[in-house]
């Protein structure tokens, strides 16, 4: 998509604006000097936000690690040009950064739906905590480590974003620098084998569950070794007091493979992520199996006194085996047919690009025709170019209790997220999403596992397939929404 003539401070390019968790808008832009991409936060100047802003940016720029998605420039009062709705005289903070193409964690796992090998998770956390003490060395800290953090560039690089600036704006988990950021890495592990977050949902990733202080990733997925438990826990409970320790820790080897002892079936389930329920009690493992136990005793028993009594003479009556056990049917049971949601209006819903997406052909995707559909617009990639995902935006009229969500799309190959809110600008990095489709076909079915209720349905596209013509678009040509 055309910049439209955006300019900041005569050399920044303003192309699409793109997901800022601190609340700061941020723009993807050419860089007309150097040629290249960077993004550019910018908050207007009498913001009582900007001088501490400028001040944790300052204070990051001078990191010297390319793992680090460094601050470029600040520039103070720099004025935006080919903005109507901006006055000439009005001046912005612009705090100018790398612009890196590539997946964050939170992405990875969200939209995958898959563990990394924790040999895998173990290199990119050791990659991690390199990098942390290199600005450690430096006096700086990161403060907020989350999963949107970490991304995977084109190479697989991993780079590390929001140094100082997002703690200084959304306030650092701990004044403790060393301590918070070596609790971090271990929430970024105990992420990448689970697919969970200790410490509730974040950036999209579901809540591991647990609550008490001696949780390990163990508790969630199987084929975790006991050396991975042990380094999360060091690093939750103040073992490492610096984030040498933690390295050190990472290096001496007893945390690089899963215990000999688990069963191929044990290390294949550790990729799948749970996204919904509770890990399972020992209790219940022990319940569960002595009712197999019986069953299998039960059955027998009946078995055998058919057998028998098939070996008797012809001349005796049939018995009748009366079964004093209830009926098992194996045939499908009907289940409560669910209420079809209203659909009151369809809105486009762009909150990172231009506030506008082919807004004349929503209801195409609610006007129980197939064969209309309501389209994206046009990218040069299939990541939006750069923008975390453009929505269509469901009113259903009042608070429902939202219990599935199916979606015709208008071709295969989109990849989406739906949130249920009761906002009419739901915020897709701190709303809890009912489910995802990676790559979907022509039709995707997303079920909650509870219902979530709310006025809004908002189905969140964040990739697209490739069309005919060489570019990128996606498009919705019905949805379905139903009540619990």
């Amino acid at each position: 998509m055309e910049h439209g003539g955006r300019i900041f401070a005569q050399r920044y390019a303003l192309d699409v604006q793109v997901t800022s968790v601190v609340g700061i808008p941020m723009w993807r832009a050419m860089d007309d000097v150097l040629k290249r991409w960077v993004g550019v936060y910018l908050l207007p100047s009498t913001d009582s936000r900007a001088e501490t802003f400028r001040q944790a940016a300052l204070g990051v720029s001078g990191i010297d690690d390319r793992h680090v998605v460094t601050v470029i420039d600040v520039i103070e009062n720099g004025v935006i040009q080919g903005m109507s709705h901006i006055s000439p005289t009005d001046t912005f903070l612009g705090v100018v950064v790398e612009w890196v193409e590539g997946q964050s964690l939170d992405q990875r796992l969200v939209l995958g739906q898959e563990v990394l090998d924790p040999r895998d998770a173990l290199h990119i956390t050791m990659s991690i905590a390199r990098t942390l003490e290199q600005a450690h060395n430096q006096g700086v800290y990161h403060a907020r480590l989350r999963p949107h953090n970490i991304v995977f560039g084109d190479s697989q690089e991993i780079r590390l974003t929001g140094f100082g600036v997002e703690s200084a704006i959304l306030g650092a988990d701990s004044v403790d620098g060393k301590k918070v950021d070596i609790q971090g890495l271990g929430n970024l592990l105990f992420a990448m084998v689970t697919g969970t977050w200790p410490h509730g949902s974040q950036d999209g990733v579901p809540d591991s569950g647990l609550r008490n202080a001696d949780a390990v990733p163990s508790m969630v997925v199987g084929g975790i070794s006991s050396g991975i438990d042990r380094f999360y826990r060091q690093t939750q409970n103040g073992d490492f007091i610096t984030m040498h320790e933690a390295i050190n820790g990472l290096s001496i080897g007893t945390v690089d493979t899963p215990d000999a002892d688990s069963s191929a079936i044990t290390r294949l389930s550790a990729h799948s992520i749970a996204w919904h329920g509770s890990s399972e009690t020992k209790s219940h493992r022990v319940r569960a199996t002595s009712l197999a136990m019986v069953s299998v005793l039960i059955f027998g028993w009946v078995g055998w006194q058919l057998l028998t009594r098939n070996f008797q003479q012809g001349d005796v009556p049939n018995a009748i085996v009366v079964n004093p056990f209830p009926v098992i049917s194996v045939l499908p049971t009907s289940s409560p047919v669910s209420e079809l949601a209203t659909i009151v209006a369809a809105t486009d819903y762009d909150p990172f690009g231009d506030q506008t997406e082919n807004p004349d052909k929503t209801k195409l995707a609610i006007d129980g025709n197939l064969s209309t559909a309501w389209p994206t617009v046009q990218y040069r990639q299939n990541n939006l170019a750069g923008k975390p995902g453009v929505g269509l935006l469901l009113d259903l009229g009042s608070s429902r209790a939202v219990s599935t969500v199916t979606i015709d799309f208008a071709q295969p190959g989109n990849s989406a997220t739906v949130f249920v809110s009761d906002s009419s600008a739901p915020d897709t990095a701190t709303e809890s999403p009912i489910g995802s489709v990676s790559s979907a076909g022509d039709k995707a079915t997303i079920e909650a596992t509870s219902a979530k209720s709310g006025r809004y349905v908002l189905v969140w596209i964040t990739s697209v397939p490739q069309a005919s013509n060489g570019s990128w678009q996606g498009g919705i040509a019905e949805v379905e929404v139903r009540l619990k």
